[in-house]
């Protein structure tokens, strides 16, 4: 089983970069998984490049930097160390400095030694490169900037596995008849492995047809940590008793994870057209009525 190989893609798009809304340095490729035994060294080029058509150079420095993901999906960066499944002690690269101008490109090369004893699963660290203003005058300059992206280095060590389960299913009912019904699941990844979580969240109705499917949008989740995928229902909904089901999916294409949970709403909900909240819910669609087979349960209730 091959979880990361197959949600690589989805991956990179979740963790793309640290720069601002406008780029000043640009690096190449994003983001790399390795997959490597204790003891083995990976090498890897990175091309780090200046995408704007001016005279003026920019004056590019590279650190090593941990990160982590929060519950509710904010990423931090924490000084080298500070994360158990680090690999920036690991990894060296040079140079540590470089000038870009315009359009131009430069490589960075960095290696990561795996010791002998480093123990089995995703270990992962950020290659930051901070573009500073090479004309910036200490003292004297009153402002100057500093855009900064960042390269994610995930390294699996053998042998890796995905392994997961629902914690939680939480709900927010609508407070009016313009609101809409916001629900959470908590997933816990207990394996050693950082996996793409993703799923959906089948409604049904006290006769038990199905009457919306929810979205729940693909999410990282790193090894010994929780996350929560987050959805929303939106009107027109009748009031009533309704059952939610809850089936994600980290990757393995064998076997999904399911919750239930019991969906009350106390009055009619309104189309979102007559609704005044300022964020849309994102919409149902339509989704087959029965999971797939070969599925494990996981409990589901409010806080």
């Amino acid at each position: 089983m091959r979880p990361l190989a197959r949600l690589l893609p989805l991956l990179l798009s979740l963790l793309p970069a640290t720069a601002a809304a406008q780029a000043t340095v640009g690096v190449d490729p994003i983001t790399k998984l390795f997959s490597a035994a204790p003891g083995q060294a990976i090498t890897q080029v990175l091309n780090i490049y200046n995408p704007n058509s001016t005279a003026q150079k920019l004056r590019i420095v590279a650190y090593l930097s941990d990160m982590n993901i929060g519950e509710t999906g904010e990423t931090e960066f924490p000084p080298v160390g500070t994360v158990k499944e680090s690999s920036a002690p690991w990894t060296t690269f040079t140079p540590s400095e470089i000038e870009l101008g315009g359009l131009e490109t430069k490589q960075v090369r960095y290696t990561i030694q795996i010791p002998p004893n480093a123990a089995p699963g995703t270990h992962w660290a950020m290659l930051m490169f901070e573009a500073q203003d090479p004309a910036a005058v200490p003292g004297k300059t009153l402002a100057s900037f500093r855009l900064r992206v960042a390269h994610t280095m995930y390294v699996n060590v053998q042998p890796i596995k995905a392994e997961g389960s629902i914690t939680g299913i939480f709900d927010a009912p609508p407070k009016n008849e313009t609101d809409i019904y916001q629900l959470a699941v908590q997933y816990a990844n207990t394996g050693n492995a950082a996996t793409g979580v993703r799923g959906r969240v089948e409604l049904r109705d006290a006769r038990g047809d199905l009457v919306a499917t929810l979205p729940l949008e693909l999410t990282v989740a790193l090894p010994g940590r929780t996350v929560l995928l987050k959805s929303a229902w939106a009107g027109p909904v009748p009031k009533g008793q309704y059952s939610a089901l809850v089936i994600l999916n980290n990757g393995d294409k064998n076997k999904d994870i399911l919750g239930e949970h019991v969906v009350t709403l106390p009055f009619d909900l309104k189309a979102r057209s007559q609704a005044a909240t300022p964020a849309a819910a994102p919409a149902a669609t339509p989704a087959p009525a029965t999971a797939p087979a070969g599925t494990t349960g996981g409990p589901g209730g409010k806080p």
